[in-house]
């Protein structure tokens, strides 16, 4: 390989330690941060929220659980106290999108300190580092755990230039890991392993006693920020227990993740000698990111400045210039683009934080003083804690509960019963679920009634507790709006003494919930089935505006099996196949081969 060119100067990649490119870092940070805001979010945010909130409320942690009556008194903390109350003064002052934004500042941070780690080649390392960004999108949730890119970035600029250790740098490394460690423990132990990195290379290298002491010094500095948490050594604990994604079936682990793994690996054995910190943290991050998924995202940002390296030993040094800048440009703008088609569109309806979810039933569990014991399916848990003040039954902290109490939980629809004599429900909160019919156990138990349904969720009532008196009658007694074809109505319209019962229960039902989409779909087909089509194809077409209906599988669903009875079967056509492209783009399988079933003629 030739390192002298007329395009850069004479040197070994390795020979400087950092090759900065301030415009172009300032460019990768702006191309990051839209990434992440474009990427996804997760109900569990709303827990660090409200965990933030009591722990500036009370000044000290949480010793027992306070969110769920199920696990009531069973001891529980936070492991990332810190971070949980930067994220509720954060909520609180600027709400999701401020929220959002730091989360994207922080992880642009993060890959924009790792660009001057590169083999005097800046446009090759921006490209790694934004494919790494854009292919961790799973990972880069508003959760602690996003706190470890930008930590670790720091500790590796810190650790790996080759001088002599100071007080300062020292010091830097130790306050790096003290806010590690207290923003998201699990993992901050990755901090210490890199400080015994540095002072086993400077040992080897060193042999000057006052070097190996400054080495030795650096050790123990970070090991003992490492403790000064409020729960010690012990926070390491969790290094392969935490940090679930929102969507496992969606999470890093397919195709980039594996292409990272490789490429870092071959890289690793390329770098070795010269690289030994940043090799032997990727090497390890990547080897963790086997057996924890939640450090996946940390894999991919360590292993770019390792490609970047690797990279210089076979490639020529090349200045950035003006063509080049623009190439890497619009690959950052095709990135983020596709990022916005192939993330944000699909996923952004899914109820999460940021995300409108729950405020219409939680409204009325609050105007009409609905009390008592509630059941809540899992994945309502988060958001109902982010809601307000009601114990839970389940959340997402599965370390909390007991393995056969989360089975129970999980198989719901079929042990509904079983759990309600054991706890004793009042009413119910779930998310409104259509394929697979989930709810089906309570509309086919006598004792409930449906009280209240929108496009995201479901209340019952016990019609024998002590809110029974909301029910009396039953609220929406005709229709199932858990259901995910309108054609249920169809017995109950052909018959000319329930029609106009069905018709008035619709109209209850949006007067309920005055936004809900799903019941505007309904009563335009139930209008087209008593021959008003024209006013079917009015109320469809109002239904079909705004983005809830093109964002929801489910809904777009329903809108295209009603515009295929009344409306143009070509807008039918696109409606069925936005719903499919929805539905998988979830992982939802299951749902892609119903609406498949629905759409054939």
């Amino acid at each position: 390989m030739s390192t002298a060119t007329p395009d850069a100067p004479d040197r070994h990649p390795h020979d400087k330690p950092h090759h900065p490119h301030w415009p172009l870092a300032c460019a990768l940070f702006a191309a990051v941060f839209f990434l992440g805001e474009l990427s996804i979010h997760d109900p569990a945010t709303w827990i660090h929220i409200r965990t933030g909130q009591l722990i500036l409320a009370r000044g000290a942690l949480p010793h027992a659980d306070p969110f769920s009556y199920t696990a009531s008194g069973r001891p529980w903390t936070t492991s990332s106290w810190l971070a949980d109350c930067l994220f509720y003064l954060v909520h609180e002052a600027l709400g999701p999108r401020g929220l959002i934004a730091l989360k994207s500042a922080v992880v642009a941070g993060a890959f924009s300190l790792l660009l001057p780690l590169n083999p005097a080649s800046p446009l090759t390392a921006a490209g790694l580092l934004g494919l790494g960004a854009a292919a961790s999108w799973g990972g880069l949730a508003e959760l602690p755990g996003v706190f470890d890119l930008l930590c670790l970035a720091l500790l590796l600029r810190l650790l790996r230039p080759r001088r002599r250790l100071g007080a300062g740098t020292v010091a830097a490394a130790a306050g790096v890991e003290w806010l590690w460690a207290n923003l998201h423990g699990p993992t901050a132990v990755l901090g210490v392993w890199l400080a015994l990195l540095k002072a086993f290379k400077g040992c080897l290298r060193s042999g000057q006693r006052r070097e190996r002491w400054e080495h030795g010094a650096l050790f123990a500095a970070v090991a003992a920020a490492l403790a000064l948490n409020p729960l010690g050594p012990g926070v390491s604990a969790g290094l392969f227990g935490g940090g679930q994604a929102a969507w496992p079936a969606l999470s890093p682990g397919g195709a980039f993740y594996v292409l990272f793994c490789l490429a870092g690996s071959a890289a690793c054995m390329v770098t070795l000698q010269q690289e030994f910190l940043l090799t032997m943290t990727a090497a390890t991050i990547l080897g963790l990111s086997l057996f924890s998924p939640a450090l996946r995202p940390l894999a991919m940002l360590a292993s770019c400045p390792v490609i970047a390296l690797a990279c210089g030993h076979f490639f020529e040094a090349r200045r950035v210039r003006l063509f080049g800048a623009l190439r890497w440009a619009l690959l950052m703008a095709l990135l983020v683009c596709v990022q916005d088609l192939a993330v944000r569109r699909p996923l952004s309806g899914v109820p999460a934080y940021g995300n409108r979810a729950l405020g219409g039933a939680v409204s009325f569990l609050d105007l009409n003083r609905v009390r008592g014991r509630m059941f809540n399916d899992p994945g309502s848990g988060d958001l109902l804690i982010g809601a307000g003040a009601r114990p839970v039954f389940v959340d997402s902290r599965d370390d909390l509960y007991e393995g056969r109490f989360l089975r129970d939980a999980r198989q719901w629809p079929f042990r509904f019963r079983q759990l309600s004599d054991v706890y004793g429900f009042d009413y119910a909160v779930l998310l409104n679920r259509r394929f697979g019919y989930p709810a089906r156990a309570l509309d086919e138990d006598p004792d409930w009634r449906l009280a209240y349904a929108d496009d995201e969720a479901l209340v019952y009532i016990r019609r024998d507790g002590v809110d029974g008196p909301l029910v009396e009658g039953g609220r929406i007694a005709l229709l199932r709006p858990n259901a995910l074809w309108p054609d249920v109505m169809d017995s109950a319209l052909a018959d000319p003494r329930r029609a106009p019962a069905v018709l008035a229960e619709l109209d209850r039902w949006l007067l309920l919930a005055p936004d809900s989409r799903q019941a505007l779909l309904w009563k335009a087909y139930a209008l087209n089935r008593l021959g008003l089509s024209g006013r079917a194809r009015r109320l469809a077409a109002l239904a079909a505006k705004g983005e809830r209906v093109r964002r929801d599988p489910e809904l777009s669903a329903l809108l295209a099996f009603d515009l295929r009875q009344f409306g143009p079967r070509s807008a039918a056509g696109r409606a069925f196949l936005r719903a499919r492209w929805l539905a998988w783009r979830r992982g939802e399988g299951g749902l892609a081969a119903e609406i498949r079933a629905r759409e054939a003629p």
